[in-house]
C-alpha cells in the first residue's frame, strides 16, 4: 500500500479529500478460471449456463455488463454442474486478454445475474475482487487512460496483442477508501452512459427515418411516381443525365509545388475521406497555400457543389455547405455544380438513394483501387421533377439532415465529456 500524498485524481465530487489507496493488481484480485468455448459452442436461443466471450467484451459490452439486460450468448447443451467452479458473480470483471489492437485488456464489470448462471468464456482473465467494492467503481477505473496506460508497456505480440495474468500482477489499481466516493464515481459514468445510450438511439431512429422517406420520396426504378410527395404535385417525373443538369463535373488535383502545411493558415485541402455516411464532414485535412490553391482552378469548390467519391470507397456523396468559402479537392473527388434549371440539394439526396450507390457499384471498374470515370458521373440518370417540388423535397431533407447533425454533435459532446473525466477522475 502507497502512502504516496499524490494519490488523488485531478477532479473529484467536493468533501472528499483524502489519498487514494494504491494496490498491486493481484493483491486485489483473486483469478477465476475461465473456459475456451468458440463461437460455435454457444447460441442465442435457450440453455442453462450463459457464457461472455472475450470479442464481445471488446466491441458490444461496456465498463459494466448487466446480465439481466445485455445479451449474452447461452453455451449449448451445458449442464450447470460441469461449470460450478467458474461461476461468476456480482462485482467480478472480465478482462479480454487478447486482440488486435491495443484495445486488450478492455475490461467489465459484472452485474444483474440473477437465474441464471454466467461463466467466462475465451481469451478472458476472470477476476474476483478481494476487497468489496461499490459497483460499477472498478468497471470503469479499470477502463480508465490512467490504468490502461499501464498495460501498454505489457503487451506482447505483433498481428495480435495480448497480456498475461503475469503481467496484469505488475499493474496497480487506485481506489478511494470511501464507498460513498466509490459510488459517486460508478453513477456519474453510469449516466454518461446512459445520456450516450440515449443519444445513440435518437441518432439511429433519425437516419432510420430519413433512410426510409429516401426510398419513398423517390420514384424506384423504372418508375415515373414516387410513393409519398408534397401536396399539390402530380406531375411525372422525368429522367435527365447529369451532365444535362450541370455546369460542368470534373475532378480535382493536387498541387506538385508549394507544398502542404498542417496549421490554419491557407486554404482548405479535402481528400475523399471527407465524404462519409453519404455526407461532406470536417474530417481530417491540409491547407495549401494561395498560391498552390490558384494553380489548381477546375479543383476549386464552393457552396453547393457535389462531390462524389470516385476512387477507393466510390459512390459517396456530399454537398459543399455554406461554411466553406473557399477549398480546394483532390483528385479522388468529383465535383458537380448544378444549373439553375435543377435544386443541388435535391439531386444531392437523389445521388444517394440505394439504387443509385447500387449503380455506382456495378459500374466501378478496378479491384484493387475501384474507380468511377467522369464520363460515368456524367451519363448517371437522375429522375427530376420540377423545380419547385425539388426545392421543396431539398429543403425537407436539409432540414432533417439538420437534426441528424444536432443528435450527432450532441452524442459526441457528451462523448467527449466522459472521456475527458475519465482521464482526471481516476489515479
Amino acid at each position: 500500500m502507497s502512502e504516496n500524498k499524490e494519490n488523488v485524481p485531478k477532479v473529484r465530487f467536493p468533501g472528499f479529500t483524502d489519498d487514494w489507496v494504491e494496490r498491486k493488481f493481484d493483491s486485489m484480485f483473486d483469478r477465476i478460471p475461465n473456459n475456451t468455448l468458440s463461437r460455435a459452442d454457444l447460441n442465442y436461443d435457450d440453455g442453462q449456463i450463459r457464457n461472455v466471450h472475450y470479442g464481445d467484451i471488446l466491441i458490444k459490452y461496456g465498463a459494466v455488463t448487466d446480465c439481466g439486460k445485455d445479451v449474452i450468448p447461452f453455451v449449448t447443451g451445458a449442464e450447470v454442474s460441469k461449470y460450478q467452479g467458474q461461476l461468476l458473480q456480482n462485482g467480478d470483471v472480465l478482462l479480454a486478454d487478447a486482440a488486435e489492437d491495443e484495445t486488450v485488456g478492455k475490461v467489465t464489470e459484472i452485474t444483474g445475474i440473477t437465474d441464471i448462471p454466467v461463466v467466462s468464456g475465451l481469451h478472458t482473465i476472470a477476476c474476483r475482487p478481494m476487497i468489496k467494492m461499490q459497483p460499477r467503481y472498478l468497471g470503469y477505473c479499470m477502463n480508465s487512460p490512467s490504468y490502461h496506460q499501464q498495460l501498454l508497456p505489457l503487451m506482447q505480440g505483433i498481428k495480435v496483442l495480448s497480456i498475461s495474468w503475469a503481467n496484469l500482477a505488475k499493474t496497480n489499481i487506485c481506489y478511494p477508501t470511501s464507498t460513498q466516493e466509490q459510488s459517486q464515481i460508478g453513477k456519474i459514468f453510469a449516466n454518461f452512459d446512459n445520456l450516450i445510450t440515449l443519444h445513440q438511439r435518437k441518432l439511429n431512429n433519425m437516419k432510420k427515418l430519413k433512410a426510409g422517406l429516401l426510398q419513398k420520396m423517390f420514384p424506384k426504378d423504372g418508375e415515373d411516381f414516387p410513393e409519398v410527395r408534397f401536396p399539390g404535385f402530380t406531375n411525372a417525373w422525368e429522367q435527365r443525365e447529369l451532365g444535362e443538369i450541370s455546369d460542368f463535373i470534373t475532378k480535382g488535383a493536387t498541387p506538385t509545388t508549394y507544398g502542404f502545411n498542417w496549421e490554419e493558415d491557407g486554404i482548405p485541402f479535402f481528400r475523399n475521406d471527407s465524404l462519409k455516411d453519404n455526407r461532406f464532414v470536417f474530417g481530417e485535412y491540409s491547407y495549401i497555400s494561395e498560391e498552390a490553391s490558384a494553380t489548381l482552378i477546375r479543383s476549386e469548390i464552393r457552396c453547393n457543389d457535389i462531390l462524389i467519391a470516385i476512387t477507393g470507397d466510390i459512390g459517396k456523396v456530399g454537398i459543399v455547405p455554406k461554411s466553406i468559402k473557399k477549398a480546394n479537392i483532390n483528385q479522388h473527388m468529383a465535383k458537380v455544380r448544378i444549373l439553375e434549371d435543377a435544386y443541388p440539394y435535391f439531386v444531392y439526396q437523389y445521388l444517394s438513394i440505394d439504387e443509385i450507390q447500387k449503380k455506382f457499384q456495378k459500374i466501378k471498374t478496378g479491384l484493387s483501387m475501384p474507380q468511377l470515370s467522369l464520363e460515368q458521373i456524367r451519363n448517371t440518370i437522375v429522375n427530376l421533377p420540377s423545380r419547385e417540388e425539388q426545392k421543396k423535397i431539398g429543403e425537407f431533407f436539409s432540414n432533417l439532415d439538420n437534426l441528424i447533425t444536432l443528435h450527432q454533435r450532441k452524442l459526441e459532446h457528451v462523448q467527449e465529456l466522459k472521456k475527458a473525466l475519465l482521464q482526471q477522475m481516476f489515479v
